[in-house]
């Protein structure tokens, strides 16, 4: 591990685009992971951290002893040239103390190995326990990941499955969907159509109304017209009438005034009452005159009513054909749209 570590670093030092090149993929893989799958991705980055900090500390502690060695050693060299300085300054010991000097110095290096030793065993158990804990930790993550894998293939496995039981659902979803629209257009077309049939019965029913009152308002006028012109007929009868009373008595008046007029010529000395006669008979035929005159008047207002009432009549009557003629083509209508939009039970 520590040899691919240093391999790799290596290769950034002198290429450093290697890195970018395979730092942005990864990059690019791991946010994609976390998007689509957070709960897979984050353990294993969770434990890649941890397994690289695990490695740059113990190749830190194995870097921090192989440099401690050499200053321990520069120290001990320094150290040694200053002792025989002094030692030349001074005046020669005694070789017993110088022996005891030296056997003291060995067991001093002896004791400086042993704890060298010591700590390096330290550190190298360390090593291996961290290295250990690595590998537990990179085992965990393999096993996870596997079984993230595992889950993962499971889930695309059960997608895939449910794909088809989707796409079905989402057919019918749409099929139920078109079909509720269809219902739903029927149910307006429906309204729509029962709205415009009920507004055609209710405008033939009003056309049918209109027709009526207009067939009872030509049927009053008629009616009307024909009490007029009865009237008018009656009253010509009655004009007629006083006008044959009036020339009957006329008639009379006049026979009487021949009688009178023949008595008077039978009579010169009634000449007054004759002449009177003679008056009253003209009197009597001003009356005839004005009394056929106003026969005549009369019998002219009796046409002209009567001419009246029958325009009346005809007005009436080419109202009510009309009116029948819309009512007609109303009914005609309703009947085209509710043939054309059939009613739904």
């Amino acid at each position: 591990m520590f040899t691919v570590r240093a391999t790799i670093l290596e290769i950034s030092n002198r290429e450093p685009w290697v890195g970018v090149v395979f730092a942005v993929p990864l990059t690019v893989i791991a946010l994609a992971g976390l998007i689509t799958h957070p709960y897979v991705f984050i353990p294993l980055l969770v434990l890649a951290g941890v397994a690289l900090v695990a490695v740059e500390f113990y190749a830190d502690q194995q870097t921090g002893g192989v440099h401690r060695a050499p200053v321990a050693g520069d120290a001990q060299k320094r150290y040694r040239p200053s002792h025989s300085n002094q030692t030349s300054t001074q005046t020669k010991p005694d070789p017993k103390q110088l022996e005891m000097e030296a056997r003291a110095r060995a067991e001093a290096a002896e004791a400086e190995a042993l704890a060298a030793e010591t700590r390096a065993r330290a550190e190298a158990t360390e090593a291996q326990a961290l290295a250990a804990e690595a590998e537990a930790l990179a085992a965990e993550a393999e096993a996870l990941a596997a079984e993230a894998r595992a889950q993962a293939k499971v889930a695309e496995a059960q997608a895939l499955a449910a794909e088809p039981e989707a796409l079905a659902a989402e057919a019918r979803a749409k099929a139920e969907a078109a079909e509720a629209q269809a219902l739903a257009a029927e149910v307006k077309a429906w309204s729509r159509a029962r709205t415009e049939a009920a507004e055609t019965e209710a405008r033939a029913a009003e056309a049918r109304k209109q027709a009526q009152a207009a067939e009872e308002q030509a049927r009053a006028a008629e009616v009307w017209a024909q009490a007029e012109a009865a009237e008018a007929q009656a009253r010509a009868t009655e004009a007629r009438k006083r006008a044959q009373e009036a020339e009957e008595q006329a008639r009379a008046a006049e026979a009487w005034a021949q009688a009178e007029a023949a008595e008077a010529q039978a009579r010169a000395a009634e000449a007054r009452a004759w002449a009177r006669a003679q008056e009253e008979a003209a009197e009597t035929e001003a009356r005839a005159a004005k009394a056929g005159k106003q026969a005549e008047a009369a019998e002219a207002e009796a046409r002209a009513a009567e001419i009246w009432a029958g325009a009346k009549a005809a007005e009436a009557q080419a109202l009510a054909d009309e009116a029948r003629a819309r009512a007609t083509q109303l009914r005609l209508e309703a009947e085209a749209k509710t043939k054309r939009f059939p009613h739904v039970n």
